[in-house]
């Protein structure tokens, strides 16, 4: 027989509803109440058996929160003049392997603002977050301190990791209710299929994980009291079909700037603001990026970080394997014009890109490559007057010069 389980919630509500009642938790009177709703044509009144499956134990074990029978479920929660299908621990039935705990984040450096202004626009009623940026920028961590904060909003919170386990294809997800739901590594969904030997673009979909674009789009479009958390180095194709929409938030990641200085701090390294702000700057910002270097400054200079800085050396050796990765699943064009921008540290401007590419590549494949380049977060943009110039950062730009030299 299926059995039924109070949620936390749950066992709150039901607290509440017995002590309005007025009867001790071993009085016969429940039993006695259920039975009649069970086997309703019999007189309990006094019975010293109750009907199939009510008993004292099971009453108990329905007050702790374990799991019972499914219609003495019901007829407990009918005792209490409570609806059982407001109470009950709703089960993730999903093609989602396991959940895992959220991640303990031992280093946490600034995010002060991407905090709060996230953790406010889900109290105000945002159902999809996507928080976007290149590896090693702290998706995960930003992601796992937000679902900290809000896990108290919601009767339950589930936290997948797709690089961990990853999800089963082709099978419907459902959404439950009251419940944070976080995907960290949706990217491990995305790309990495080959087509007639070629890659594809950034964002969609490999093959047999297309319902997860539904999924999302369920999450945008239908009334619900849940909220999804996505971490992605790709934004998924279709989500910017939503950008401004009421309910969604896709949140591209920055580097840190402020919380940078807590983090060298923490390697114990000397510096002044010119050098942390140079530092910073060379490394885009990026906390996983600043670590090894902070590592690299520590061993070999002392943590001086102006003796670094004045040596001209920018840390790529270790980070190759990184960008190694994420290049296998740019395509061809992306290749050519990725080796392009790292001939030169500040960029080109999109007349020149086109210029240079413009008899090889047809136009229209530049700037669907420039874009999927971008959403991968492997491109960045900068206002150069009135046009736009397109760069690398310069780990980026160093790796990809060591990669296709």
């Amino acid at each position: 027989m299926p059995s039924l389980k109070l949620s936390q919630t749950g066992l709150e509500i039901v607290k509440q509803a017995r002590k309005e009642r007025g009867w001790t938790i071993d009085n016969p009177s429940w039993l006695e109440a259920a039975s009649q709703i069970i086997e309703p044509e019999l007189n309990w009144e006094n019975a010293e058996v109750f009907a199939a499956g009510v008993s004292l134990p099971t009453w108990k074990r329905f007050l702790r929160g374990d799991g019972i029978d499914a219609s003495v479920f019901k007829a407990f929660c009918q005792v209490l003049d409570l609806n059982w299908s407001e109470v009950i621990e709703r089960t993730f039935n999903s093609p989602l392997a396991s959940t895992t705990q959220i991640p303990h984040i031992p280093l946490f450096f600034g995010r002060g603002y991407e905090l709060a202004t996230l953790t406010q626009a889900v109290e105000g009623g945002t159902r999809l977050v996507a928080i976007t940026g290149i590896g090693g920028i702290g998706k995960t961590a930003v992601a796992a301190k937000l679902a900290q904060t809000l896990q108290g909003r919601f009767q339950q919170t589930l936290w997948f990791s797709f690089h961990i386990t990853p999800p089963a294809t082709n099978a419907p997800l459902t959404l439950p209710p009251q419940t944070l739901l976080v995907f960290d590594g949706w990217d491990g969904i995305l790309g990495g299929d080959v087509y007639d030997g070629l890659r594809q673009r950034a964002g969609q979909y490999r093959l047999g994980y297309e319902p997860y674009a539904e999924f999302l789009r369920t999450v945008v479009q239908t009334a619900h009291t849940s909220c999804v958390i996505l971490t992605s180095r790709e934004q998924p194709e279709g989500l910017n079909t939503w950008r401004g929409a009421a309910g969604v938030v896709i949140f591209p990641l920055g580097g840190l700037m402020e919380g940078a200085i807590e983090l060298l701090q923490h390697h114990q390294l000397t510096f002044d603001a010119q050098q942390w702000v140079t530092l910073v700057n060379q490394y885009g910002g990026n906390p996983l990026f600043l670590n090894m270097a902070a590592n690299f400054i520590h061993e070999l200079f002392a943590g001086d970080v102006g003796e670094f800085l004045a040596s001209g050396t920018i840390v790529a050796g270790e980070f190759e394997p990184l960008v190694r990765q994420w290049l296998q699943h740019i395509s061809s064009v992306e290749q050519i014009l990725i080796k392009f921008l790292a001939t030169k540290a500040q960029g080109f401007t999109r007349e020149e890109i086109l210029s240079y590419l413009g008899s090889d590549v047809a136009n229209g494949d530049i700037f669907a490559a420039l874009l999927s380049l971008k959403r991968r977060a492997l491109l960045e943009t900068i206002k150069d007057g009135e046009q736009e110039r397109f760069f690398l950062q310069p780990v980026i730009l160093k790796c990809v010069q060591r990669l296709f030299r």
